[in-house]
């Protein structure tokens, strides 16, 4: 990989994680805070809302973390198949966050709180995780792994 491509993906990277932890940290809680009160009905979903946000963005942090090793890897030549269980970490953190986006689907439905923006949103973010399991699933079954040249 070239030093430039390194370098602005490991910007993109860390920037999107430092984004993440943020969300987290301040504004999950803030936007549930401020729903809440508006909507003093859906106090019940609060506690909830928080975890389940927060789990769901840890499972895209990890596979961002992953992506940095394996962009690491990638820059130094040596992406080959002992980058196999990185890319199953991926899968299985990316198949986390479906089983939380369809959780969260059904409990919603559920509870009666299944508005338009949030379906949506549910069923976006579950798509993307979905297509991206597929294609690191179809990137793993078919191991087109070779030492990269670290020129390349």
């Amino acid at each position: 990989m070239r030093r430039g491509t390194w370098f602005g993906l490991t910007a993109v990277l860390l920037v999107l994680l430092l984004l993440s932890v943020m969300v987290q940290a301040w504004l999950l809680p803030s936007a549930v805070e401020s729903v809440t009160a508006v909507f003093p009905e859906v106090e019940l979903l609060t506690v909830p809302g928080i975890m389940w946000g927060v789990l769901a963005i840890a499972c895209w942090q990890a596979v961002a973390v992953i992506g940095l090793r394996l962009a690491l890897l990638s820059r130094d030549g040596l992406f080959d198949a002992s980058t196999d269980g990185w890319l199953r970490a991926m899968v299985g953190f990316l198949s986390a966050f479906v089983v939380l986006v369809v959780s969260a689907f059904i409990a919603l439905s559920v509870m009666g709180y299944a508005t338009p923006g949030v379906m949506l949103g549910l069923i976006g973010g579950g798509i993307i995780a979905v297509i991206a399991v597929g294609a690191l699933v179809l990137f793993i079954a078919n191991k087109p792994f070779m030492r990269i040249s670290a020129h390349s």
